[in-house]
C-alpha cells in the first residue's frame, strides 16, 4: 500500500465514522415523538432532574403515545423514551444526583405477579423491579405506591408512600438490605398523598388523615387548622412549612408545624367560595420565593382560579396568571415555573440558561451532544456497528478483493 493510498483510506475512514456518528445522533434526536411542547397533552406528573435542563413527564393520551417523556431543553421539546413499566404509573421521581436514574411507583396488583416499585437507569427506556419487594397485604395484593421522596443528603434512601400500608424507607442502591417501615403502623390505614424530606432529614407525610412528621421515630400529627391539599418545605430551613388547605387558602409555620398562621394577602378569596390551594412549591435557590395554584369549590364542582407567587415567604401574594385548568403540581426549575394540569403543561417565565454565553462562542454548538450516545437505542447501536464495519473495511481491506469481485 503506497503512501497516497494510505492517506486516502485514512481520510475515507474518518469521513465514514463522522457521518455514521452524526446519523446515530440525529436518529436519537428524532426517534420517538418529539413535541414542541406538552401544552395540549394530559400529564400525570412532572419530575425535574438534578441538572435543571432535564425534565421527565408521564403522559396519558389518546392522541399521542402514552409513556415516559424526557426534555433536555427545560421543557422546550420532548422525546418519548418508552412506555414505562407494564402497569399504570402513579408517581415518578428523578434521583437527586443522576439525571438518568428514575424511580416509579405504580398501581396495586397481585404480589405474586407484579410489583409496585420500579427503577430505570437509562432515562426511562427500560425498567426493572427491586430485588426485594415491599410487603404485600393479607389478601395477597400489593398496595399502590402513591408518593416518592428522596433525602438529598442521603440519596441512597428512597421514601415510599402507599395507599393503606404506611411509609417505607427503601435502600435504593443496596437492595439486599431491604426496607424499613417509617414510624410504625400509625399510618397503616391512611392514603399517603404526598411525601417531603426537609433539609435536616425530617420526613413529612400528607395523608387522608392529616399532616404528619417523623424524625425517624413515630409519626407526629401536626396541628394544621384545616385539612391540607398541598405542602411545601423550605429547602434551607426545615422549620418553615407551607400548607395549602382545602378551603381557606395558605398556612405558614416557622416551628416545624407546631403552630400555623394564615398568609392569604393577595389571594383571591371570594365570600362563600372555598379556595383550595391545589399545589405549592418553594424555590430551591431562593427560600422566600413561593408559588401557589388555587381553585374554587362551588358545590361539587372545582373551578380553576390562578397561579400566584410570593417573594417574601408567603406574607404577600401577586397573581402570576389565570389558570386554564386545575393545577395539580407546580415545579420551580432555574427561574421558570411549570404548572401541570389535566390538559397539559404550562411554563411561566424563561429558564435561566447558564450555558448560553459559552455555547454561543462555539462554532459547532448546533451539533447534537456526543454525550447522548451514553445510553444508545437499538437502532443507534446498529448504525454505529455498521459504521465501524464499513470504516474498518475501507481502512484495512485489500484492493485485490474488490478487483477479483469485478473480474468475476
Amino acid at each position: 500500500m503506497n503512501k497516497m493510498n494510505l492517506i486516502v483510506r485514512i481520510g475515507l475512514f474518518a469521513l465514514i465514522v463522522a457521518l455514521g456518528t452524526m446519523t446515530a445522533l440525529v436518529v436519537g434526536e428524532t426517534q420517538g415523538l418529539a413535541l414542541a411542547d406538552l401544552a395540549g397533552a394530559p400529564l400525570r406528573v412532572l419530575a425535574p432532574a438534578p441538572s435543571g435542563d432535564v425534565l421527565y413527564a408521564i403522559l396519558d393520551s389518546s392522541q399521542q403515545p402514552a409513556g415516559i417523556y424526557r426534555s433536555e431543553d427545560k421543557g422546550g421539546t420532548w422525546q418519548r423514551m418508552g412506555r414505562g413499566p407494564d402497569v399504570p404509573v402513579n408517581t415518578l421521581l428523578a434521583h437527586p444526583s443522576e439525571d438518568a436514574f428514575l424511580y416509579a411507583g405504580s398501581a396495586s396488583g397481585l404480589a405474586s405477579a407484579t410489583t409496585n416499585l420500579w427503577f430505570s437507569f437509562d432515562s426511562g427506556r427500560t425498567w426493572r423491579e427491586p430485588l426485594l419487594k415491599l410487603p404485600g397485604r393479607p389478601d395477597g395484593l400489593l398496595s399502590a405506591v402513591t408518593a416518592l421522596a428522596v433525602d438529598p443528603e442521603q440519596p441512597e434512601a428512597l421514601y415510599v408512600g402507599t395507599d393503606g400500608q404506611g411509609v417505607y424507607r427503601f435502600e435504593a442502591r443496596a437492595e439486599s438490605y431491604g426496607y424499613a417501615l417509617v414510624g410504625g403502623v400509625s399510618l397503616y390505614d391512611a392514603h399517603v398523598k404526598g411525601l417531603l424530606v426537609g433539609p435536616e432529614g425530617r420526613v413529612y407525610a400528607l395523608t387522608s388523615d392529616g399532616l404528619f412528621a417523623s424524625d425517624g421515630g413515630a409519626w407526629q400529627a401536626l396541628p394544621l387548622p384545616e385539612m391540607a391539599a398541598s405542602l411545601a418545605v423550605s429547602p434551607h430551613d426545615g422549620r418553615i412549612l407551607y400548607a395549602g388547605s382545602v378551603s381557606t387558602g395558605v398556612y405558614r409555620s416557622t416551628d416545624g408545624g407546631q403552630s400555623w398562621e394564615q398568609v392569604n394577602a393577595g389571594l383571591d378569596m371570594l365570600p362563600g367560595a372555598a379556595l383550595r390551594v391545589t399545589a405549592l412549591e418553594v424555590d430551591e435557590e431562593n427560600p422566600y420565593h413561593v408559588v401557589a395554584a388555587t381553585s374554587y369549590r362551588l358545590g361539587n364542582q372545582m373551578t380553576p382560579s390562578s397561579v400566584f407567587e410570593s417573594s417574601d415567604g408567603g406574607h404577600s401574594w401577586a397573581k402570576l396568571t389565570e389558570a386554564d385548568d386545575v393545577v395539580t403540581q407546580l415545579t420551580l426549575s432555574q427561574g421558570a415555573i411549570y404548572a401541570v394540569g389535566a390538559s397539559g403543561l404550562a411554563r411561566y417565565g424563561e429558564p435561566i440558561d447558564h450555558a448560553v454565553a459559552a455555547s454561543s462562542t462555539r462554532s459547532w454548538a448546533w451539533l447534537p451532544s456526543l454525550g447522548r450516545l451514553g445510553n444508545p437505542s437499538g437502532i443507534q447501536v446498529l448504525i454505529l456497528v455498521l459504521t465501524v464495519a464499513l470504516a474498518g473495511l475501507v481502512l484495512v481491506g485489500r484492493t485485490e478483493w474488490i478487483l477479483k469481485k469485478n473480474e468475476a
